[in-house]
């Protein structure tokens, strides 16, 4: 409820008038009511604003102690999880060398196998020892052993022999990274 005391009265309100007043009375007080007047709607209206802000601090008090327990959450699963994912990667590497290593082994066991055929041995020894059997005539065919394209493109660079003390032997490397050998 508004105050009308004589305080008030020397102050304008709205349109002029002295608050207090009505359209049609000079300064007539009212009775006091049992309903609420418009002038009470902003202050509940602020009433629930600040129940509302309560409300709105503490749910955002809530998401933060939810938002820092999850965040510790993950930090504590971050460093168990990256030792899993680098044991994963171990265990996987591990299994393609044993595969290789499987392969490899078989591929000794087949020629291991090989090794046992008297036929395969008598055909080795022809091969890479030149072996004959008695009776038999071996031919060796003797040539030129081709030069290589890579050999033959590059002409060998001498060096000359650097002489003299330290310095003047690094001018020397200086000058002939410069000079073309072209």
């Amino acid at each position: 409820m508004r105050d009308t005391g004589p305080t008030r009265r020397g102050r304008s309100g709205a349109a002029g008038r002295a608050p207090g007043t009505s359209r049609t009375g000079a300064g007539r007080k009212r009775a006091p009511t049992t309903h609420r007047s418009r002038a009470a709607l902003p202050a509940r209206a602020g009433a629930t604003t600040a129940a509302a802000r309560r409300r709105r601090t503490t749910l955002t008090a809530r998401a933060a102690v939810l938002a820092v327990a999850l965040a510790s959450v993950a930090l504590a699963l971050a460093l168990p999880f990256k030792i899993w994912l680098g044991q994963r990667g171990e265990i996987s590497a591990l299994q393609a060398q044993t595969r290789a290593q499987e392969n490899h082994v078989a591929a000794l066991q087949h020629q291991q196998q090989q090794w046992q055929d008297p036929a395969y041995v008598e055909q080795q020894a022809r091969e890479r020892l030149h072996y004959v059997k008695p009776g038999e005539k071996a031919y060796i065919v003797l040539s030129k052993p081709k030069p290589k394209a890579a050999a033959s493109a590059k002409t060998p660079v001498t060096v000359p022999a650097l002489q003299g003390p330290w310095y003047s032997r690094l001018w020397q490397t200086v000058q002939l990274a410069g000079s073309s050998t072209k």
